[in-house]
C-alpha cells in the first residue's frame, strides 16, 4: 500500500498577518482580525493546503501575559477562523531572559525552530509550501527551507522589513498587500 504525499503547509504569521498590530496581544476580546483575513484561509484550506500558525510571543517572557492567556487567545482566533487553522506553535522566549524563558533559543524567529516544530510534530511537509508574513524575520526563518515566501503589507511598514532583508541578502518571492493577495497567488483557482 503506498502512502499519500503529505499535503503542502502554509505557515501564518500572526500579529500583523492575520491580526491587526497593536502591540501585545494580551486579552482574547483584543483579537481583531484584519480586512479579508477569514475568506484567505478559507481559500487556502479549500486548496488542500494544512494552516499552521507560527508566531513569537515574547510576552510571556515579558510577563504581559501566560500560556494560559495566549491558549485563549489562539482558541478565539481559532473560530474566529472557523478552526480552518490546524496547529499554533509559538516561541515564549526573550533573548533578555525573564520568567523562566529567558536566553538563545532555536524557536525565535527568524531562527527556524518553529517551522522544524511543524514538520517533527505535525509531519508538516515544506516542499510546495509557503511562509507568509509581515517581517523580515518571518521571511528569513524559511531561508534555506523549500518553502516560498510572501511578505504582507498589512503589519510591519514594509519598506522597514524589505531594508532588513536586502542587509541580510534574502529577498521574499512575493510581496503584496494583505493575506487575500497572498492567498490568490498561492491558491490562484480557489476564488472566495
Amino acid at each position: 500500500m503506498t502512502r499519500a504525499a503529505p499535503r503542502p503547509t502554509v505557515f501564518l504569521d500572526r500579529d500583523g498577518t492575520l491580526n491587526r498590530e497593536v502591540g501585545f496581544v494580551t486579552d482574547p476580546d483584543r483579537l481583531e482580525l484584519l480586512p479579508g483575513v477569514p475568506a484567505a484561509v478559507h481559500r487556502l484550506a479549500d486548496a488542500g493546503y494544512r494552516l499552521v500558525v507560527v508566531t513569537n510571543q515574547s510576552g510571556i517572557a515579558r510577563g504581559l501575559y501566560d500560556e494560559r492567556t495566549l491558549a485563549a487567545i489562539h482558541e478565539r482566533l481559532a473560530t474566529l477562523l472557523d478552526h480552518r487553522i490546524e496547529a499554533f506553535l509559538h516561541c515564549p522566549h526573550h533573548p533578555d531572559g525573564g520568567h523562566g524563558y529567558g536566553g538563545a533559543c532555536e524557536c525565535r524567529k527568524p531562527a527556524p525552530g518553529l517551522l522544524h516544530q511543524a514538520h517533527d510534530l505535525l509531519g508538516c511537509a515544506f516542499q510546495g509550501g509557503w511562509l507568509i508574513g509581515d517581517s523580515a524575520r518571518d521571511v528569513l526563518m524559511a531561508r534555506g527551507l523549500p518553502l516560498r515566501t510572501v511578505l504582507v503589507r498589512c503589519g510591519k511598514p514594509v519598506d522597514n522589513e524589505l531594508q532588513k532583508l536586502r542587509a541580510a541578502a534574502c529577498t521574499p518571492d512575493h510581496v503584496v498587500e494583505d493575506l487575500l493577495a497572498a492567498a490568490a497567488i498561492v491558491a490562484p483557482a480557489f476564488a472566495t
